[in-house]
């Protein structure tokens, strides 16, 4: 089926109203134009040009949405890493790709650059997209801040070749004047000038410690001190550790 350039109003409404119609409560479009070859990578490479970037946003109200699940002993070794947020956004995900699809446009599901990671193959970063796409605005805890939701989004994009009509960034600056999130974090790795990734992901790692809680040998809520400390948004309750019979 070729693509019809006409439909593409019709095309982005269908996409949008997947918005709470799925696993998805927000959904925004953000120009391909504002990221650069490198910043696609391999990505672009093999997908050839993203004109469209549609951000994927699921809010966060129950501390089981971030039980993170990994199959290795550590983060980095792990071959999957994902969390029930993840895993519920991936459905929308599909349902955007295959509304594409069936228009005879080209789409594709990215992974997400973290924290400005060195191999950016097939690698895109969320935030940045979700920025464009007016979704929030990026704060000093090196995470999306959404004006209602605070820091408690959790972000899944989709590209195609569709030159969607995008979103336009919206007005916010949730951080003037406030450091709560890097005073807040136990470890250090958040300062003025950025985040230490290599810090950062060592205390996912981290077995039986206060700001980690274990639920089983593969599953566990990371540290949450920096979401938590900002005062935009609701947290959620923290989940409860297990009880251990005796």
């Amino acid at each position: 089926m070729s693509p019809n350039p006409d439909s593409l109003p019709d095309l982005r409404d269908k996409i949008k109203s997947l918005a709470g119609a799925s696993t998805a409560d927000l959904i925004g479009i953000a120009p391909g134009s504002r990221f650069s070859a490198e910043e696609f990578g391999k990505l672009g490479a093999e997908f050839g040009k993203v004109r469209s970037i549609i951000v994927l946003a699921q809010h966060i109200t129950d501390p089981v949405q971030r039980v993170t699940f990994r199959t290795g002993s550590d983060y980095r070794g792990s071959r999957v890493v994902t969390c029930l947020a993840d895993a519920m956004l991936r459905d929308a995900c599909w349902r955007v790709a295959h509304t594409l699809e069936a228009s005879g446009w080209k789409a594709a599901i990215a992974r997400n650059l973290r924290y400005g990671a060195s191999d950016p193959r097939h690698r895109i970063s969320y935030k940045k997209a979700a920025v464009l796409a007016g979704l929030g605005a990026f704060g000093k805890s090196q995470l999306l801040i959404h004006p209602e939701w605070g820091p408690w989004i959790w972000l899944r994009v989709v590209v195609t070749d569709a030159r969607l009509a995008p979103d336009t960034p919206i007005d916010f600056s949730p951080c003037e004047g406030c450091s709560r999130c890097i005073e807040a974090c136990p470890v250090g790795a958040l300062s003025p000038d950025g985040i230490d990734r290599d810090i950062c992901e060592k205390v996912a790692d981290m077995r039986q410690s206060p700001i980690v809680l274990s639920l089983s040998p593969h599953g566990h809520i990371n540290c949450e001190e920096c979401l938590r400390a900002c005062p935009v948004g609701t947290a959620p309750p923290r989940l409860a550790p297990p009880k251990i019979e005796p």
